[in-house]
């Protein structure tokens, strides 16, 4: 599986996380990285009440929003924050 991401603002949500987070952040791209397939990946689950291949990653209190590209078994890394502000900030269709 191909992981892909924005690096200057994966950088950027990266540096807000506290330490023990960006180690947590760090492993997590690290088991993306590796697995062929998104089932391989724990945590990972279909954000509901969108037909559009958005994912989450849950790890701790922070999430990874991810989209896959199934047809070519790409993910691309959306963002990297605190629960809190992980649903408004891609306005997605669930998220008033």
């Amino acid at each position: 599986m191909i992981v892909k991401s924005h690096k200057k603002k994966l950088c950027k949500d990266i540096d807000k996380l506290p330490k023990y987070a960006k180690e947590d952040a760090a492993e997590q791209i690290k088991i993306l990285m590796k697995a062929t397939t998104l089932s391989e990946v724990p945590e990972v689950r279909h954000m509901e009440g969108t037909d559009e291949p958005y994912y989450r990653l849950k790890f701790g209190n922070y999430r990874m929003m991810l989209y896959y590209y199934q047809e070519t078994e790409t993910v691309r890394i959306l963002s990297i924050t605190h629960r809190q502000e992980s649903y408004k900030k891609h306005n997605l269709p669930w998220h008033k």
